[in-house]
């Protein structure tokens, strides 16, 4: 499924919304007058204030989770090259089918990030990452018998920050607000635009370019915020962060220059 595509469909169908609740607010106001009016400007005040702290926090939220997640990946991306390097401390034979095992592990990795926005796919990626760990520890516990005590501790202590990095970004990935957060925050925002109407019309006025403002405004916001929610499917990405482990992949040959 094209998410990029999806997301600038549901962005044109709630502009096109705003401008209905708009149209709506000033059926509903044709026959009020100024008097009307009396009276609910502390209630309009109350809703946009707080329209304006969800769009807020909302937004907020989402763009310091991308950051986390950039955060993680560089830290991922760190610890798979520490872990890397400190296969030299192995006992020579046990070196190659470890050096293997992570060049399988990080191609995975990179698969995993390439189909994050695969909702289903995803899992199964992280299922066959997961899989490699276990081989990867086995092959570990196996070679530190064959290592002496403070290399194999050393060693030991890499892979397993390499692995809960993984498990870290897994989980990171996963955490978004409810989907009622964002229900509730079109709701708001459909029903400022219908109280926009509403004074427009008692107001006697109709200015289209308003209108169109408001709207336009509000769509880009939302839209901005889900992009900051699932960098890899709309405008803003975060894929280029992707390079640094891309980048770390073609680095892991074997001390000849050989296994790439």
């Amino acid at each position: 499924m094209n998410y990029s595509l999806l997301l600038a469909g549901l962005a044109l169908v709630f502009f096109v919304l705003l401008l209905l609740a708009m149209q709506l607010g000033k059926r509903l106001g044709q026959n009020a007058d100024e008097t009307s009016r009396s009276g609910t400007a502390a209630i309009e005040a109350s809703v946009f204030a707080l329209l304006g702290l969800l769009v807020a926090f909302t937004f907020s939220g989402a763009a310091q989770r991308m950051a986390e997640r950039r955060t993680i990946l560089v830290q991922e991306v760190n610890d798979i090259g520490t872990a890397w390097l400190r296969i030299d401390l192995l006992n020579a034979a046990d070196q190659p089918a470890l050096r293997d095992l992570f060049r399988n592990y990080v191609d995975e990795r990179i698969n995993y990030y390439g189909h994050v926005a695969d909702l289903a796919g995803r899992d199964a990626i992280a299922a066959r990452a997961g899989a490699i760990q276990k081989q990867i520890w086995t092959a570990s516990m196996r070679a530190s018998h064959n290592t002496p005590p403070p290399f194999a501790a050393t060693y030991v202590a890499a892979v397993n920050d390499m692995f809960d990095i993984s498990t870290t970004q897994t989980v990171a990935q996963k955490i978004h607000p409810p989907a009622m957060a964002y229900v509730f925050l079109c709701v708001l925002a459909l029903i400022g635009a219908a109280l926009i109407g509403f004074n427009l019309a008692v107001s006697k006025r109709s200015p289209l370019l308003h209108q169109a403002v408001y709207a336009a405004v509000m769509t880009a916001a939302l839209y901005i915020i889900v992009d900051f929610e699932f960098p890899r499917i709309g405008t803003i990405r975060i894929d280029q962060s992707d390079t640094l482990l891309i980048a770390q992949r073609q680095s892991m040959v074997n001390p000849d220059g050989t296994g790439k």
